[in-house]
């Protein structure tokens, strides 16, 4: 993108311009449209003399569709033709996940402009340029309600086909609020699906309809790990840190930085975390984070450290939370936290931080209990499920070692987790267990760093109770990214919000 003095482009504009032309099957454009300075302003007022200047360097068919699709799109965006949006905005063979099926031709500008709450909604965009959680649910509800309606099958094809026409209509929007398919997972989510599959359980349950047996099958892909060249000529610095108990923790590490591509490939060889921390025992040493975080930058060489970016990236999370937090008792302590900010230390303001994330990002897991009588039981994960899966706090050290000693004697396996003595807005100590071993540090901020990385180092899986929080973190604070990722709309929709915070 050309630097212009005085002349800013808007950064907020480049997902959803690069979301516009994908839809259109263009996305091949996108750069040309940076290098022009085109943005989501300068598309609503240009001209077809202007694309065909614009596009003078590609071939007549793409000028052609490029200009058909922008005009359809600037008549939703100007209000012309009776705010009503054009199919071909959008390619009609939408490529399914599952199958070639074809397209059913819905219109979803024909829907809105037909019913009060599509026309109301389309004027509010108009003039917000956004929509807000309620309105979309308002949005999924007025599409959902035509397609049910009419006797229209929901399938993987249709759901994208919807989300496609959103984001062309609404460009501020994510399509993976409404719909996401992750090849990992055999259900596709979002709003679009989780709406009509609520709405017809409940018109079942009623006897309204009769329950079918249809289901729809999407494939799962076999997970690949990295493989890492290792080392050479290193036995005589691995013998050292394997043997030499007497090694200074200075000397240890610059072993442990000649041996780092070795031991991954080792770490993704072995069947449990103790095989790993009974060959490797530096890690169980106090200073053993520091040997994790040298591994770890190995493994993700591009992602930063959150110590050094937690400040700048935590501020418009405030904002986030005074927005979203419905869960009362989480009010309470977050307007604890606003009207007390000067009296609670930044180690506490941190703290608390992590801990109402846990009430934006609700548990949506469920797990399997038991009875005395061997009776099976699906019980809902809650907001305190997540946060003491996340952190655990005790009055004192004696409490915290009790706690140790009683998660240690059940058969679940132990993730990594923080320990804290004191409260939320008063921590006064602070430890991340793994495994039995302890490492004590001195900031929420590093503890959240350490368990983050000793997950993705061992090869570990989130807790099921806050996994959402966790991806979270892992996508905002870590700009991280991996196909073992569990699809969460949720997540897309809100780190768009914080784009215009």
């Amino acid at each position: 993108m050309p630097l212009l003095q005085g002349y800013e482009y808007p950064i907020e504009d480049l997902q959803p311009l690069h979301d516009l032309l994908k839809s259109w099957k263009l996305g091949f454009l996108y750069q040309t449209l940076l290098d022009e300075l085109i943005d989501m302003q300068v598309l609503k007022v240009m001209k077809s003399v202007q694309v065909y200047e614009l596009l003078n360097k590609f071939p007549l068919g793409i000028k052609i569709k490029f200009s058909h699709y922008l005009e359809n799109w600037q008549n939703v965006q100007n209000g012309s033709s009776n705010n009503k949006l054009d199919t071909a905005i959008l390619p009609k063979n939408t490529k399914s996940f599952v199958q070639d099926e074809p397209v059913v031709d819905i219109n979803l500008g024909d829907i809105l402009t037909s019913s009060t709450t599509g026309s109301m909604i389309i004027n509010y965009y108009k003039i917000n340029n956004k929509l807000n959680d309620n309105i979309r649910s308002l949005l999924v509800e007025t599409v959902i309600s035509y397609i049910i309606t009419t006797k229209k099958q929901m399938s993987v094809n249709l759901a994208d086909y919807i989300g496609n026409q959103i984001i062309a209509m609404f460009p501020s929007e994510v399509k993976d609020t409404y719909f996401m398919k992750h090849e990992t997972n055999k259900n596709p989510k979002g709003k679009l699906y989780a709406k009509f599959y609520n709405s017809m359980r409940a018109l079942k349950t009623s006897g309204l309809i009769i329950p079918s047996n249809a289901h729809v099958k999407v494939p799962v892909k076999s997970i690949n790990r990295k493989n890492f060249e290792p080392e050479t000529g290193i036995e005589y610095i691995l013998d050292q840190i394997m043997h030499d108990k007497n090694c200074s923790f200075p000397d240890l590490e610059n072993n442990w930085k000649a041996t780092t591509n070795y031991r991954l490939n080792e770490i993704q060889k072995a069947s449990t975390t103790s095989d790993i921390l009974n060959k490797w025992i530096g890690f169980t040493l106090s200073l053993g984070y520091r040997l994790i975080d040298i591994d770890f930058c190995t493994l993700y060489p591009n992602c930063p450290n959150l110590v050094s970016i937690f400040e700048e990236k935590s501020e418009k999370l405030m904002d986030l939370l005074n927005e979203k937090i419905k869960d009362n008792s989480s009010r309470m302590l977050f307007e604890n936290l606003k009207n007390s900010s000067n009296i609670i230390c930044q180690n506490g303001k941190n703290t608390v931080l992590f801990y109402l994330l846990h009430a934006i990002f609700v548990p949506t897991s469920k797990k399997v209990t038991k009875d005395d009588k061997g009776k099976k039981s699906l019980v809902k994960y809650s907001i305190k499920d997540s946060q003491n899966s996340f952190m655990i706090f005790k009055n004192s050290v004696c409490e915290m070692e009790e706690y140790i000693t009683c998660r240690s004697k059940e058969k679940n396996p132990i993730q990594p987790y923080i320990l804290i003595v004191g409260t939320p807005t008063d921590p006064k100590e602070i430890l991340v267990f793994f495994d039995a071993t302890k490492y004590k540090v001195f900031s929420i901020v590093h503890a959240i760093d350490i368990c983050f990385k000793i997950f993705h180092l061992f090869n570990l899986e989130y807790p099921s109770q806050s996994i959402t929080v966790w991806i979270f973190i892992q996508k905002y604070f870590f700009s991280l990214t991996t196909k073992f990722d569990k699809p969460c709309h949720l997540i897309g929709q809100i780190l768009s919000d914080l784009t215009n915070y």
